[in-house]
């Protein structure tokens, strides 16, 4: 059965659609025709780890949502590929484009979703059969029996691996972590020992903030300007002001004032 609801999933406004690119907006502009014309259908893969299974604070399902962001979504259960047209068929009628991509792949890009949808516009295909996923042609879809391409075009090898097991999670995690790194490194953060700081996809981090070695940042927290966390800091869901000092502690569901130091061996937990 047809699941239809819109995945409710956005953004940070400073997060570029969660890319982690060096991609700016403006380029972003430059496929409004994606955005109008396109419905994207997110599949919940059968086997494997569940839609709901996280990575970085999002699922994979989020991940893949926030890769075709900008486009209106609908989520279906994964059908049988004879069950597929008949699956997609009622969502043709206000789209040109009907594209499919499946929560198993957590590692696309919104890079790589554009360049899809350029190479099938450009090249007027009726379908587009992707490593894992298709573009159709609605008008294709509308009348079509069957899927008739059997040629697979390669986008983007990593972005298309299929995460259907722990170890290939842990990969996936390793994979997000460092666009997650580099995305807060070019908005001007300092990271001290990347391969033990770990932040997740709702951290927000202001400019001139300095990060040492065994930071783990979770949830949705918010770093202020020139904020310094030195070795061994946990922190989820709170907001530490600029110019604050943490010195491994641990603080859920705090705020920690503009300059204040707290730490070492603290513990804040809703304050």
């Amino acid at each position: 059965m047809i699941i239809e609801e819109e995945i409710g999933v956005k953004p940070q406004q400073n997060q570029l659609n969660f890319d982690f690119l060096n991609e700016k907006e403006p380029l972003l502009q430059n496929y409004e025709w994606v955005a109008k014309e396109t419905l994207v259908v997110l599949v919940r893969a059968k086997n494997g780890l569940k839609s709901d299974f996280k990575i970085s604070g999002k699922s994979l399902l989020d991940w893949v949502a926030l890769a075709t962001s900008g486009c209106q979504q609908k989520v279906i259960d994964e059908p049988s590929e004879e069950e597929l047209l008949d699956k997609l068929r009622p969502f043709a009628e206000k789209f040109n484009f009907v594209a499919v991509f499946y929560s198993d792949t957590p590692l696309l890009k919104k890079s790589t979703f554009l360049d899809i949808m350029t190479y099938f516009s450009k090249r007027r295909m009726n379908v587009l059969r992707l490593s894992r996923g298709y573009v159709f042609r609605s008008e294709y879809l509308r009348t079509a029996k069957m899927l008739l391409s059997s040629t697979v075009e390669e986008f983007d090898k990593e972005g298309f691996t299929i995460i259907d097991n722990a170890q290939k999670a842990s990969w996936a995690f390793k994979v997000i972590n460092k666009r997650i790194l580099d995305y807060h490194k070019q908005n001007g953060v300092t990271l001290f020992g990347e391969n033990t700081i770990f932040i997740d996809a709702d951290v927000e981090i202001e400019p001139d903030t300095i990060i040492y070695p065994n930071n783990v940042l979770k949830g949705e927290t918010f770093i202020g300007k020139g904020v310094v966390l030195e070795s061994g800091n946990f922190i989820s869901n709170s907001i530490v002001c600029d110019g604050a000092i943490l010195r491994q502690s641990f603080v859920e569901d705090s705020k920690i004032e503009k300059g204040k130091t707290v730490g070492p061996f603290e513990k804040l937990i809703k304050k």
